[in-house]
């Protein structure tokens, strides 16, 4: 509390020992205070509350875009490559790093001082910007190939933790895919005006069969051959990624093709065929589809 004090100018200040003597002691001393020394003393005064300021965290990691979304794996490996917006907050005293992740779950795969991984296996990935302070985020609790972006984001004040830090959970999207499937993403590799809405359009649409094709290299997912055993017709189901061609292959239990292979234009989702098998004779065979070097088969049994 501040206290005006209006004294004779002879007054003898020296009784008046900082951090001992009170207010109230030098109240007492003055007539209004039931003492004898004329003198005013404004005793409220005014009023502060002094405490300690919580600093507001200004890390901020900006934005990063992927320089190609579709990445063709080339002799075993690829290099995903993030382009930065330009626009982090980086506080004195903060680094940058960056984050490379895989699959939906965000799972942490490397770290790197610069926007820029080789990987080598199929899938999704992100490139995600950490801004950080090394003496506040101490990133030997990562773990590679166990801990998630969302567990570390945890830490941080933006996803309700207490550290100040700022990650770009969003990060720089890749779908990196084999020979096969590279053809089948021409539309986003070739458009250049594809935007990050329409890329993250496709991330949030892959369920766990479309990540499958892609991690195999294969626009076929599962085949179903029914009913099994049969007579006369024979319907096949295939779950298909892109639309594209597939050849169909009927074989008996040596290999042999029993049937001309046939050409199918599939679209994406469930696929279904019917074959007449009526003319084949009883046994086990084997219904084969083929999508380049990729192959996918089941079986089915033919009665009398």
């Amino acid at each position: 509390t501040i206290h005006s004090f209006v004294f004779p100018s002879g007054l003898d200040l020296s009784v008046v020992v900082p951090g001992v003597t009170t207010g109230f002691d030098v109240n007492g001393l003055l007539v209004q205070g039931g003492g004898e020394l004329c003198a005013s003393l404004d005793v409220a005064g005014a009023p502060f509350n002094v405490t300690t300021c919580i600093e507001e965290c200004t890390a901020n990691a900006g934005d990063i875009t992927p320089e190609d979304f579709i990445v063709c794996r080339v002799g075993g490996q690829a290099i995903l490559t993030g382009v930065p917006a330009g626009n982090a907050v980086v506080p004195a005293g903060y680094q940058t790093l960056y984050v490379l992740t895989r699959g939906q779950g965000l799972v942490i795969a490397a770290v790197s001082g610069t926007p820029q991984f080789t990987v080598n296996q199929l899938g999704l990935y992100r490139i995600h910007t950490l801004v950080y302070d090394p003496a506040t985020l101490d990133l030997s609790v990562v773990v590679f190939g166990q801990t998630t972006g969302f567990d570390v984001n945890g830490l941080l004040e933006q996803g309700g933790g207490a550290i100040c830090a700022g990650l770009d959970v969003q990060g720089a999207p890749f779908i990196v895919v084999g020979p096969i499937l590279c053809s089948f993403f021409d539309l986003f590799r070739s458009n250049g005006e594809a935007g990050l809405a329409d890329i993250e359009h496709v991330m949030g649409g892959l369920d766990e069969n479309a990540l499958k094709v892609i991690e195999e290299d294969a626009p076929i997912g599962a085949i179903t051959a029914y009913p099994n055993p049969t007579r006369d017709l024979l319907n096949v189901e295939m779950n298909v990624y892109m639309e594209g061609r597939v050849e169909m292959t009927m074989m008996n239990m040596l290999g042999q093709v029993v049937s001309p292979t046939a050409t199918l234009k599939v679209a994406s989702g469930q696929n279904r065929t019917t074959i007449d098998v009526s003319d084949l004779r009883a046994g086990t065979y084997f219904i084969r589809l083929m999508a380049g070097d990729k192959v996918v088969t089941t079986q089915f049994v033919k009665m009398d």
